[in-house]
């Protein structure tokens, strides 16, 4: 596990005896950092292989924290040879159903919108802040605008290219782009994986590989887990609401009833202009002046009510853009649409039956899928769904979405790995993390669950800030040089007698 930050970069060698046989490597990124900073990992992790060669390369997802490595350090990525590269399906431009190019062009949508909405919202933190009319809330409506921005910046630094051209939103992000042009450029074989599928490599002789998501269908990839159910409780409120996306890319023209927040009787037009098409918005109140009562009855507004409201000293009361407010949850969403596109696998040693468990950054609809495919409902021992029989026999967890919430299923997931031998492996780097993740990363429920199930084997990057640290459980210095390595730039766990 490569400490780059915040992200995923994993080796895993493939020994018989002290010899390697097989190097495959797991994604490369991080949410922090630039190619100085990347660059001493990337060219350790060179050094380590044999004869300068990948033989399996995979890329489970397209978010900047699993590939922006990739562009960062495309140089060195350049000398390496890649036998063979695997793929989601959902990244497979001739998926013959179409449903990957479907899956791309909404997210390339969503992406745009989310770009547009963070334009204006940036423009409106800017005019509140410039803005000379004194009232006692200005303080507080800047620091909640400053945090609200600061949390979209956070989401769009994985979603998005570092670009403000919406045509990047169409195009894969550069990471993604490079290692597939570099991958097409060395002729290297290009393997796009679907659910359910099983099979071995005539490199590794008593190995199968299982994948397991992303799901085929479209509706468990937009799925959400129930709170303590499904995943585990989140430790900080999110808004919930929905963003109409539509509304988002018109923008700039002109404003339907339809795209409103509320009903049309709700709209007063422009004074002296009642052909004007862009109406404007305020509460419609029974708020209404002492003085008026008796013309302007409760639930009416008066002219001088309206007046009042337009006067430009009031203009931090209006709620002409509040709408926008509810991209953070689109932005949320886009995030967990694009981690239930991971490409899941699990690896079996059929000789003993232990199980590697690598599931990108799938969150609960990917996970429930796997307890969904048909081929594999009764396929496992005595009878179980064959995903189940998995997680059951699993020893080595690489857990999802840096310890989050909802990257690891709960009755679904983690409750099924009961294996005494279970290690796990967290990228997760207090350190080197967005400020707005440092609230629900590590979620302490889930992190208490693995350090109990893995008696303590749970690594993680550092454990900066982190309460009830894995290390207070037992100490990884005390399971000697077989088990358990620590390196400047990364950690190795070993497995041995498989």
């Amino acid at each position: 596990m490569y400490c780059m930050g915040t992200g995923d970069c994993f080796l895993i060698k493939f020994r018989s005896g002290l010899q390697d046989v097989f190097t495959m490597m797991i994604d490369c990124g991080s949410c922090r950092g630039d190619k100085n900073a990347f660059t001493p990992y990337v060219q350790d992790l060179a050094g380590s292989l044999t004869n300068n060669t990948i033989d399996l390369l995979v890329v489970t997802h397209e978010h900047n924290d699993h590939v922006n490595g990739f562009d960062k350090c495309f140089d060195i990525f350049k000398k390496l040879t890649i036998n063979e590269a695997w793929f989601a399906w959902t990244e497979d431009p001739n998926d013959p159903t179409g449903a990957a190019t479907a899956l791309k062009q909404k997210q390339a949508k969503i992406k745009t919108g989310l770009r547009k909405a963070m334009m204006a919202i940036k423009a409106n933190e800017n005019a509140l802040r410039s803005g000379n009319a004194p009232n006692a809330y200005k303080p507080r409506l800047e620091d909640t605008t400053a945090a609200f921005v600061n949390g979209l910046d956070t989401l769009a630094s994985i979603n998005l290219s570092d670009t403000e051209d919406e045509d990047a939103d169409k195009v894969p992000l550069p990471g993604m782009r490079k290692i597939k042009e570099l991958l097409r450029e060395k002729g290297t074989r290009i393997r796009y994986l679907s659910p359910g599928n099983s099979f071995p490599l005539s490199e590794l002789p008593g190995i199968v590989f299982h994948v397991l998501g992303p799901p085929a269908k479209r509706d468990a990839i937009f799925k959400d887990g129930k709170e303590g159910t499904d995943v585990y409780n989140k430790t900080m409120a999110l808004n919930d609401s929905l963003m109409t996306v539509n509304a988002l890319l018109n923008m700039s023209g002109e404003i339907n009833p339809t795209d409103l927040p509320f009903s049309s009787i709700y709209i007063e037009e422009t004074p002296g202009d009642r052909t004007s098409k862009k109406p404007h918005y305020y509460y419609f109140a029974s708020i209404v002046k002492e003085s008026e009562t008796a013309a302007a009855p409760v639930g009416k507004s008066s002219d001088n009510v309206i007046s009042d409201y337009r006067d430009p000293k009031n203009d931090w009361r209006n709620i002409d853009d509040d709408w926008l407010n509810s991209v953070g949850a689109l932005a949320l969403r886009l995030n967990s649409h694009i981690n239930n596109t991971s490409l899941a696998l699990a690896f079996e040693f059929t000789g003993s039956g232990k199980v590697l468990l690598f599931p990108g950054d799938a969150e609960y609809g990917s996970w429930e899928s796997w307890h969904l495919i048909p081929e594999w409902m009764t396929k496992g021992r005595n009878g179980k769904p064959w995903a189940e029989d998995l997680l059951n026999r699993t020893i080595f967890y690489k857990v999802g979405h840096h310890l989050s919430y909802n990257g690891t299923a709960l009755e679904k997931g983690i409750l099924m790995m009961n294996d005494p031998g279970l290690a796990a492996m967290a990228t997760l780097d207090r350190h080197r993390i967005a400020k707005g993740w440092t609230s629900t990363m590590p979620n302490k429920y889930l992190m208490q669950e693995l350090i109990k199930r893995t008696q303590g084997k749970l690594f993680i990057m550092d454990e900066f800030e982190v309460l009830s640290p894995p290390s207070a459980t037992l100490n990884p210095a005390t399971l000697g040089e077989d088990v358990f390595l620590s390196k400047p730039l990364y950690k190795q766990y070993t497995i041995t007698g498989l």
